[in-house]
């Protein structure tokens, strides 16, 4: 069986690895709109304690119309998602020193935790893939140095009075073995202040466990050594998983029935937190509905394999993406031109733009049902 490789991206500096991340998206799920939800249904009992829960990333079908959230949200409640990630580069939580902007992050705390009873993973994106993001003010300061360390202790304590009992996980650092790979010498003093902010959560919120998001391909990969010396202390393991081949064609859906209980494997006992899971369906690329069908029910049969092991799974995502929308993100990676990243990041939906379920969105209805979940 083929194995998955690590994806080679052309860069301006060097070749890179590179996942969807979710912040981009999340603006379809996080915003005014959520605010706007009060007709929502009273929240239901959450999971029992222990409970493994599941989640998917509720991106909206378009044009949308008033209700669409809801009803995205409603969508995904129906087949079986207990939980939501949603995710925040630091320099939009911190727009100047200081200066805080958190009432999306509290709107989508509330409403998707406190109205819906769901399960959440928030990540705080101080590298987000390709780049830091971190307050302009900060663009030339080390990880490590004391301004870097007490100003995100600043950030923290601003968050924590909005969290509540479902916010089960917390991520520092979105896919950061791709940005470190072509900063090799950032990885000290980002391990250094991944520490710092580890022990600062623990001693001010330890109910929350806490961990770092790295891509399958780099954790086992050309930088497996530096992802497991990084999560020496994480509570959890977070990593996101598309099993992509040379020029974003996907791997067969087979991958899933080894690459998963490999992940579990690499974590020494830690619980793994799949923070995106997903597969492409574009003809560009070789693929098609059937084949993401198969991907999905492969992930639940090796979830189910490993259930103890792997507490949270976020599918990414719902629905596709607009050509504007991975216009956008093409532009943000550097790869405005590159056809098959766009099929990539355009057919990763379970649903097409228009609402219309694929075949993989059955498989992920059927394979919550099968294997009892909630």
């Amino acid at each position: 069986m083929t194995r998955r490789k690590e994806v080679l991206i052309p860069s301006n500096k060097k070749p890179t690895l590179l996942a969807l991340p979710l912040s981009l998206a999340v603006l379809l799920l996080v915003g005014a709109t959520v605010s706007c939800s009060s007709d929502a249904p009273a929240p239901p009992p959450p999971p029992p304690t222990g409970a493994r829960v599941l989640s998917i990333s509720a991106s909206l079908k378009q044009p949308t119309a008033p209700g669409d959230l809801v009803a995205a949200i409603d969508m995904v409640y129906n087949a079986g998602a207990r939980g939501q990630f949603i995710s925040y580069t630091w320099k939009n939580l911190e727009p100047s020193a200081g200066n805080f902007a958190l009432n999306d992050l509290s709107n989508g705390i509330d409403y998707l935790g406190r109205t819906r009873g769901m399960r959440l993973l928030i990540g705080i994106q101080v590298i987000n893939t390709t780049g830091k993001e971190i307050p302009t003010d900060l663009a030339g300061t080390a990880f490590d140095s004391p301004v870097m360390l007490n100003r995100f202790h600043a950030l923290l304590d601003a968050i924590f009075p909005r969290l509540n009992g479902q916010v089960l996980y917390l991520s520092i650092g979105n896919e950061v073995d791709v940005y470190l790979a072509n900063h090799r010498a950032e990885w000290p003093a980002y391990k250094a202040f991944y520490n710092d902010a580890l022990a600062y959560v623990h001693a001010h919120q330890p109910s929350i466990k806490v961990g770092v998001t790295a891509t399958f391909s780099g954790a086992s990969g050309s930088t497996r050594t530096q992802v497991a010396d990084l999560n020496s202390g994480s509570d959890i393991w977070i990593l996101t998983y598309y099993p992509l081949g040379p020029a974003f064609v996907p791997f067969d859906p087979a991958v899933a029935l080894t690459d998963i209980p490999a992940m579990v494997a690499m974590t020494g006992g830690r619980p793994l937190v799949l923070q995106e899971v997903g597969y492409p369906t574009s003809a560009t690329l070789s693929s098609n509905e059937a084949q993401q069908a198969r991907f999905v029910n492969n992930v639940y049969t090796a979830w189910s394999a490993n259930s103890a092991a792997i507490p949270f799974l976020n599918y990414f995502a719902l629905h596709d993406f607009s050509p504007a929308q991975c216009d956008q993100w093409g532009a943000y990676y550097g790869l405005p031109n590159d056809v098959n990243f766009k099929a990539y990041l355009c057919s990763l939906g379970l649903r097409q733009l228009d609402g219309t379920p694929k075949q993989g969105w059955q498989a992920f209805v059927d394979g919550a049902r099968a294997t009892g979940l909630p």
